[in-house]
C-alpha cells in the first residue's frame, strides 16, 4: 500500500469517527441548552438576587435566549394560542430544529472527507477516471457544505442571535442566490427554505453520480 492510499484510508476513517460523533454533538447541544435554561429556573426559584454575580452569570445565556425568542414574529401569536408565556417552549423546539441541522451539516462533512479519502486511494491504485469523478464530486460537495454553512450561520442567528458579525457576512454573501429564488407570490419569503432544499437536492444529486 502505498502513501496516497495510507493517508486516503486514514481520511475515511477519521469520516467515520466524525459521523459516529454526530450524534453525541446533537445531545451535547440540547444538554447546554437545558443546563442553561435549569439555572434559570433555579434561580428563579430560589429567588436569588439578580444582580448577584452567580445569578448574573447563571441566568444571562437564557435570558439572552428568551429575549431573542420574544421578538421572533411567533412569538406573539404563539401566546395567544397557548394562553402562556412560550418562550422556553420555543427554545426547546430552536434547539432540535438547530440539532438536527448541525447533525445534516456534519453528513455532508462525512460525505467530504469519505470523497477525499476515495480520491486519494484511486490515485494511488492507478485509477484516475475514478479518481476523477471522486474528485469532481468532492469539489462539488465542498461549495454546496459552504452555501450550506452560511445558511446556518444566518439561521443560528436568526434563532439565538449569535453570530451577529458572522450572520451579516454569511447573509451578504447568500443574498444573491436569496433573491434568485424570492419568487413572489405565495412564496414571497420563502426564499430562504427554497434555497436550502434546492442545495439538500442538488448534495443528493451529486452523491449518487460521482461519489
Amino acid at each position: 500500500m502505498n502513501s496516497l492510499t495510507s493517508v486516503g484510508s486514514l481520511v475515511v476513517s477519521l469520516a467515520r469517527l466524525i459521523n459516529d460523533a454526530g450524534g453525541y454533538i446533537f445531545g451535547a447541544i440540547i444538554l447546554a441548552v437545558v443546563i442553561v435554561i435549569l439555572l434559570r429556573v433555579i434561580a428563579d426559584a430560589l429567588k436569588l438576587n439578580p444582580f448577584g454575580k452567580f445569578a448574573y452569570y447563571a441566568t444571562k445565556p437564557a435570558n439572552v435566549l428568551i429575549g431573542n425568542m420574544r421578538q421572533s414574529r411567533f412569538y406573539y401569536p404563539l401566546k395567544r394560542a397557548f394562553g402562556f408565556d412560550p418562550a422556553i417552549l420555543m427554545i426547546l423546539i430552536a434547539t432540535a430544529i438547530l440539532g438536527y441541522v448541525v447533525y445534516t451539516m456534519i453528513g455532508y462533512l462525512n460525505v467530504f472527507l469519505i470523497g477525499t479519502g476515495n480520491t486519494l486511494i484511486a490515485f494511488g491504485l492507478g485509477q484516475p477516471l475514478t479518481a476523477g469523478k471522486y474528485l469532481i464530486g468532492t469539489l462539488l460537495i465542498v461549495a454546496i457544505f459552504f452555501l450550506l454553512s452560511l445558511m446556518l450561520i444566518i439561521f443560528v442567528n436568526s434563532l439565538f442571535g449569535l453570530l451577529k458579525k458572522a450572520a451579516g457576512f454569511a447573509y451578504r454573501r447568500i443574498a444573491p442566490l436569496l433573491h434568485i429564488f424570492e419568487f413572489g407570490g405565495m412564496f414571497a419569503g420563502w426564499s430562504f427554505l427554497i434555497l436550502w432544499i434546492a442545495l439538500t437536492f442538488a448534495a443528493q444529486a451529486v452523491m449518487a453520480i460521482f461519489l
